[in-house]
């Protein structure tokens, strides 16, 4: 997987409507500390979201482009990206 972007899905960077809406929408609980994103793309060039439940460790591939992200780090695997913008009016357009 390319990355392209890393985004946090936490209720410090989006309203809590919101981050409760990306979990509803791909099934995972609400969890305090939130879930970082890695949106890229595979080899083949589909767009992928990885969700991972290490925030630190997103927020520590967002300084590194070129890591190899370990299987047992990724949490779940999505074939598209959420709209993250703030002003959005879904996070699943």
């Amino acid at each position: 997987m390319r990355i392209s972007w890393v985004r946090l899905v936490t209720t410090d960077t989006m309203t809590s409507d919101a981050y409760r809406e990306f979990c509803w929408g791909v099934h995972l609980p609400e969890v305090p500390t939130g879930y970082g994103l890695i949106l890229g793309y595979t080899d083949d060039g589909q767009v992928v979201t990885a969700v991972l439940a290490d925030v630190d460790y997103a927020r520590l591939l967002a300084q590194a482009r070129d890591v190899l992200v370990p299987e047992e780090k990724i949490t779940m695997l999505l074939f598209d990206w959420p709209d993250l913008n703030p002003t959005a009016a879904s996070v699943w357009s």
